[in-house]
């Protein structure tokens, strides 16, 4: 592989200017797709084999009209304004009836109209249904509600989205925050490099590379349901790792150029071995983050795809763009140099270091491990929840709307459960071919062109009896339940017969974790048990992200087991090695033990909380630690294929395991800090985004890469490998490597490794 690249980084530094015609079109193609043909991130709607899904296709057969994305529209008065004034209830009411005739509106619980919704002194809450699914909305369906509630505001009222309104409304988008993370990650490279056109190259490539990324994700989205995180986790990652990538390549050339090597043998040489441990960390990543389409749901598979196009991307800009643009440069790369900036002096004191560590491998070792253990006691605590708007950010528009609703109403009458039964559909009745028998009814079927006969969707089936009977039994039953605030009325029609129930906590509460739980086991069978036939599922929003979380705790082995073991096919590939890939992924768990301490600790247990904008602890979102194992396992092995890959080429070259590792962390060690330091300025730069998830994520990477980069990488790897000494390198059918007869140059497999 390490001649393939070599021979790339000489073709694209010797035609440049096609490469840049190249990368130039595919940018502006991209970026033209993603503008006019972007689709819309919406949370995924269906969860296959879950008792939310089997509610949702209950409710189609009887009551299509309620099975679709719901917004919550809540109405909560002005200083110095009533809404008990008839003047301002009209208001409202007119704005709820404007609403109801949107062409995306499939029906609203008005409770003016007395179908549903709640009513207050001090605020109204009304629930539209809406048409089609989430993918089919977009920013003028936003317009129109909006314009449909302007009769409430101009009557003092204030109005607030929940729901999917507020998923629309609050799409991803790049701000000031991310900026300030690259004008970070470029203060860091101007320290490692000491020049500004040297530092500027790597942020440049990527944020080129990353626009192409982003419009693909933007244009994915049109056609498959992208969840609104895939975006911004994508940028996280493919802008850290980009940046990395740039800074391993540039490092290699220019030392090669300072050693008078000519500019075009210099890039193909850096290719052939940074960038040979760029493929091998870069497919590490991939393989990885790909893992996440084990986890059994499809949105978190669509966002590790996201993460995966990013950095696949960033892995080609690497090995493309920036040898053109290293070409372009020549010689000149130093130019614009810090005065009394002398970063490469830092080799020695790292090698020092590394002979420190070398020489005191057992305390090193032990004292490494019992601070990753440390950091993970609070994993012992950590307690799965769901995402509800009761934990975004004050300023966003879904939490305002959840808080007015919990003071009024109850914290439960936001996100109510929604228990769907249905009894045995009796003998159909003997009838014309042409009638059935409706809620208003016989009435005549109407035949479409074509011969099919259709009902009249105002048309519901009448209530069967039976059902009638079953909804009632639920409802006395659940109203002696814990924690069950209020139960409404049965809805029935046809067989089917839904029954609400409030709970008494919010969302994220874990006492209504437990409120579905008992629901489903112990009080809801009991009383099907004596409808024989009949089946009852409890679905809504809690109930959804509940199942989620089971999901992922069922398949999170087998995420786990296919990320580790490709990293160590990967690994045992690249350094054909048996005991540097286990010691890798051994490595690696603990560094994600630690960063899920830190997650928790911070969100859970609340620690420093309100400096991410946030006013109360929360649980942890069930897939965040699905995605932090495979981003986390990934990342990591970035930083040990670079430092590996440089002591397996001392060790090629002089046979000793001890020395290999000292000059090892001296070559790379400045190397590892920087690149550690550009991706925690880069996942600490998106905390400003209002996504929770992006929050969680973001502190988890930036500790996660902060432990791997320093305790980890140059304490416990080069302790573990000075104790191992030769038996880091041993494998099946290879000869311990002889030191060489002089100093001249490294065999010729050193040639091939990188």
């Amino acid at each position: 592989m390490a001649r393939i690249l070599e021979r790339i980084g000489r073709f694209c530094a010797r035609n440049r200017r096609w490469v840049f015609a190249v990368w130039g079109a595919v940018a502006v193609a991209a970026v033209v797709l993603g503008a006019t043909g972007g689709g819309t991130f919406v949370q995924q709607d269906r969860l296959p084999g879950t008792e939310t899904q089997r509610s949702i296709d209950l409710l189609r057969h009887n009551f299509p009209d309620v099975t679709g994305p719901t917004a919550t529209i809540v109405f909560h008065p002005q200083r110095g304004v009533s809404m008990t004034d008839w003047r301002v209830a009209v208001q409202v009411g007119q704005a709820i009836k404007q609403i109801g005739e949107l062409p995306r509106v499939a029906t609203v619980e008005n409770p003016y109209g007395g179908t549903g919704g709640a009513k207050g002194p001090n605020a109204v809450v009304a629930v539209a249904h809406l048409k089609g699914t989430a993918r089919d909305l977009g920013p003028s369906d936003m317009r129109a509600l909006d314009e449909a509630t302007e009769p409430a505001r101009l009557a003092g009222v204030d109005v607030d989205y929940g729901g999917i309104v507020s998923l629309i409304l609050n799409q991803p988008k790049a701000g000031p925050e991310e900026g300030i993370g690259v004008v970070l990650a470029l203060g860091v490279l101007l320290l490692a490099f000491g020049s500004l056109l040297a530092a500027g190259v790597p942020i440049v490539v990527s944020l080129v590379v990353m626009a192409v990324a982003y419009s693909l994700i933007h244009f994915g989205a049109s056609l498959f349901q992208v969840h609104p995180t895939a975006p911004m986790v994508a940028a996280m990652l493919g802008l850290g790792a980009g940046i990395d990538y740039a800074l391993f390549v540039v490092t290699r050339h220019r030392r090669q150029l300072a050693d008078g090597m000519e500019v075009e043998t210099s890039i193909g040489r850096a290719l052939a071995t940074s960038g040979h441990a760029v493929v091998f960390a870069g497919g590490t990543v991939v393989f990885a983050i790909c893992g996440l389409w084990f986890s059994g749901i499809t949105f978190i598979g669509i966002i590790g795809l996201a993460s995966a196009v990013a950095v696949a991307l960033m892995v080609a800009g690497a090995l493309t763009l920036l040898p053109a643009v290293l070409g372009a440069l020549g010689t000149g790369i130093d130019r614009y140099r810090l005065p009394r900036l002398r970063p490469d002096k830092a080799t020695d004191r790292w090698e020092r270091w590394g002979r420190h560590v070398d020489g005191h491998a057992w305390p090193y070792a032990i004292a490494a491990t019992l601070f990753l253990l440390f950091l993970a006691i609070p994993v012992l605590t950590l307690r799965f929840g769901i995402m509800a708007d009761s934990t975004l950010p004050h300023s966003n528009s879904a939490r305002r709307a959840y808080d007015v609703t919990a003071k009024e109403f109850g914290p439960g009458w936001y996100s109510p459960f929604a228990v769907v039964a249905a009894v045995p559909a009796p003998a159909a009745p003997t009838r014309s071919a042409e009638s059935t028998k409706t809620a208003k009814g016989w009435t005549e079927l109407r035949r479409e062109p074509g011969g099919r006969l259709e009902v009249s969707p105002d048309d519901r089936p009448a209530p069967n009896p039976e059902a009638k009977r079953l909804g009632e039994d639920l409802r006395r039953r659940f109203r002696g339940v814990h924690n069950v605030a209020a139960v409404l009325s049965p809805v029935v029609a046809g067989d089917s017969v839904i029954v609400t129930v409030i709970p008494g906590s919010p969302p994220q509460a874990a006492a209504t974790a437990d409120l579905v739980r008992k629901l489903r086991q112990d009080v809801i069978p009991p009383v099907v048990k004596s409808y024989p036939g009949s089946r009852a599922y409890v679905g809504g929003e809690s109930p959804a992200i509940i199942d989620m979380a089971t999901i992922v705790k069922q398949r999170m082995p087998y995420v786990v087991a296919v990320v580790v073991g490709v990293a160590l096919v990967l690994l045992v590939i690249a350094f054909r090695s048996v005991l540097v890939p286990l010691k890798a992924a051994l490595m690696n768990l603990l560094s994600i033990g630690a960063s899920y301490g830190v997650v928790t600790a911070v969100f859970q247990w609340g620690w420093g909380i309100r400096l991410l904008g946030l006013d109360q602890p929360m649980p942890i979102v069930s897939f965040v630690p699905l995605f932090m194992f495979a981003l986390v396992f990934g990342l990591s092995m970035d930083y040990e294929v670079f430092l590996l890959s440089r002591v397996r080429e001392e060790y090629l070259r002089t046979g000793d395991p001890h020395e290999s590792v000292v000059t090892g962390i001296g070559s790379t060690a400045r190397l590892i800090t920087s690149a550690a330091l550009i991706m925690i300025c880069v996942f600490l730069s998106f905390l400003g985004q209002p996504d929770t998830m992006v929050k969680m994520m973001g502190i988890g990477l930036a500790s996660a890469v902060a432990v791997d980069a320093t305790v980890v990488r140059l304490m416990l790897v080069p302790a573990l490998m000075s104790l191992l000494g030769h038996a880091n390198w041993w494998f099946p059918g290879r000869r311990r490597p002889a030191p060489p007869r002089s100093e001249e140059a490294a065999p010729r497999e050193f040639e091939t490794v990188g």
